[in-house]
């Protein structure tokens, strides 16, 4: 068994528990009987007891100063005190201090007391930790002929998230499951609980030697692992818990267990859990409904595809279609792609979609647009590839965590603030492999396809993209900064206020992990957002110019992110991400050498 850690401030009390006092000298005044480090401690570090250093964002660390006096201030030099917590509450003989890593010495005072100056700590305090100091005031007593009347209870619970009384008191048991007090000689009765196990009861007897004992619970549960098609929901008791095959704890009891899937038919199946016995339960498969779906085009003889499948040439017809909302695309060489189109397949009825193609235009990549030019599209070719660039009006927003985002929103999207930028271009798709060929002469992508977004490319590897592509077009294109690009994914000046880019459907709008079959699409060919731009909540997630900072630090007018960092912006979410992790106010960051398999990017100009 792991040796129990007794924290210094317990130490102190069975030393004076062991002592009847005879003889004392005193003297008044402040003075520190302990400090010390608590690594089984972690309210520096959870979250509701964590605090952020105003200056860095980073974790304070956390001094909890023991003390049966009110009234104490406390100072730490030039790096600041960053939150005092008075006694009280859920700490009622302590004064939580909250400091910036690298304090060394603190000075407490007090009006009554006097004042304790730059106490040295012996050590430098680190971000996140929890550390104690023990105050002595008033009178302070030197003391002899001791007298052993005490000694240490120590438990260990298993699980660690137990909880314990002993004579229907409950004591305090730590993150390790460790729990100890000082106890008189005699007899006591203890009860352990914890959510999902059997209660446990006896007894102990507290003498001269220390009691140790470890207490472990019977599950009254068992691991339940579904076995289910990849994509398919597990739903149990009408709750959804997990996709494809996945394990939960269940109490013991009976429940109804539902594979279900999007356009097919639920299966249901009733188990009985019993307590400590796991198994492995296979589900049926849902099983799909079918509709039926015809595609036309002019001229005849163009490529179809259906949600990113390729599955033949018009005019099509096709009984075999999954019902529900569908993604029809249609490209055939020589012609402009028209936007892919949204058709809702049903039992009753044939849905039909026609397609009318224009003669592609030949593009010029090398002409300058001015200001009034930039109204509409410009297409530009590099080696065969085109690619099309989106103008954006400039204005003003509100960027960050605003109303729409919900209870989703995360503490570095906020505080939402007011931003103005002026007119830009960015890419209506994110950059193709295709493209990505045509200028590097290699592709490092996992999911292979020449319409489907490049990823597996580092901030640093985009840039190389587009010093190479600038020589070859003659152009100024660069990634957009931070700001562009949300203020793009949310619509420019044509905004609705969506949650996600185009919609609050997001399966209408992106590839995520709810409907992308655990890889990357064709580009555009889920519905755009209001300036025409596609994929801006999936697929891949988008390397950014910018430095990684909070909100709070950002400028009002064109911002582009600090001079200096660690890490870059990437936004969006991806083929593997939540839903809430595809709203147009999600921020992440990486730094600049970090590749993977849902990390792309899209041109600005």
């Amino acid at each position: 068994m792991a040796q129990l850690f007794v924290p210094a401030r317990l130490r102190g009390l069975l030393t004076f528990l062991f002592i009847s006092l005879s003889v004392a000298l005193s003297a008044q005044g402040i003075q520190v009987s302990d400090f010390h480090f608590d690594e089984f401690d972690s309210a520096a570090n959870t979250e509701g007891t964590a605090f952020p250093d105003p200056n860095n964002g980073n974790k304070c660390a956390l001094i909890k100063v023991h003390t049966t006096q009110r009234g104490f201030t406390f100072d730490v030099g030039v790096l600041g005190v960053a939150k005092t917590e008075p006694q009280g509450g859920s700490h009622p003989t302590q004064i939580w201090v909250y400091v910036p890593q690298g304090v060394k010495r603190i000075s407490i005072m007090h009006p009554q007391l006097g004042e304790l100056l730059d106490y040295d700590l012996g050590m430098t305090l680190k971000s996140a930790k929890t550390y104690h100091l023990t105050l002595q005031t008033g009178t302070v007593q030197t003391v002899v002929n001791p007298t052993l009347q005490k000694q240490f209870a120590v438990f260990t619970l298993v699980p660690a998230n137990a909880s314990l009384e002993v004579d229907g008191e409950a004591w305090e048991v730590n993150a390790q499951g460790q729990a100890a007090r000082m106890l008189p000689f005699g007899t006591y009765q203890y009860r352990a609980t914890a959510p999902r196990y059997k209660a446990s009861s006896g007894q102990f007897t507290i003498g001269k030697e220390k009691h140790t004992e470890t207490i472990t619970l019977t599950p009254n549960f068992s691991t339940i692992t579904f076995q289910a098609p990849a994509g398919a929901e597990v739903w149990v008791d009408g709750q959804r818990r997990g996709t494809g095959t996945c394990s939960m704890d269940l109490t013991a009891g009976e429940y109804q267990v539902e594979c279900r899937q999007e356009s097919h038919l639920a299966t249901t199946k009733v188990i009985t859990v019993g307590a400590n016995q796991p198994r492995t339960i296979q589900l049926d498969a849902p099983r799909p409904i079918y509709g039926l779906l015809s595609v036309s085009s002019t001229p005849f003889g163009a490529k179809v595809t259906v949600d990113g499948k390729a599955v033949g040439e018009t005019p099509l017809s096709l009984d075999n279609v999954l019902i529900g909302q569908r993604q029809v695309a249609v490209s055939m060489d020589g012609y402009t792609s028209p936007a892919a189109k949204t058709v809702l397949v049903s039992q009753e009825q044939a849905a039909e979609v026609d397609f009318q193609m224009e003669k592609q235009a030949a593009p010029v990549a090398t002409t300058p647009a001015s200001p009034q030019g930039r109204a509409g599209t410009r297409s530009f070719t590099v080696k065969g590839v085109a690619f099309t660039m989106v103008a954006v009006e400039g204005g003003t927003f509100t960027m960050g965590a605003t109303s729409e985002q919900g209870g989703d929103a995360l503490y570095d999207e906020k505080p939402a603030h007011q931003v103005t930028l002026s007119s830009f271009s960015i890419g209506q798709t994110e950059v193709t492999q295709a493209l990505w060929q045509a200028v590097m002469g290699s592709n490092p992508s996992k999911f292979k396809g020449d319409n489907r977004p490049v990823e597996k490319v580092s901030w640093e590897d985009c840039q190389e993209f587009i010093q190479k592509l600038n020589q070859l077009t003659g152009q100024r294109f660069r990634l957009p900064t931070e700001a562009e690009w949300e203020y793009a994914a949310r619509g420019g000046n044509k905004s609705k206020g969506y949650k996600y880019s185009g919609s609050n459907d997001l399966g209408s709008v992106a590839w995520y992990g709810g409907n992308s079959g655990r890889s990357t699409h064709d580009v555009a060919t889920k519905a755009p957002n209001e300036l025409g731009l596609y994929d801006m909540s999936g697929n891949v997630s988008e390397w950014c110019q910018d430095w990684y900072e909070y909100h709070k630090k950002s400028p009002s007018s064109n911002p582009s992110g600090p001079s200096s960092g660690d890490n870059r912006v990437i936004r969006s979410g991806s083929w593997g991400a939540s839903a809430s992790n595809c709203r147009v106010a999600i921020r992440d960051a990486y730094t600049p050498t970090y590749r993977s398999d849902n990390g792309g990017f899209r041109l600005a100009l």
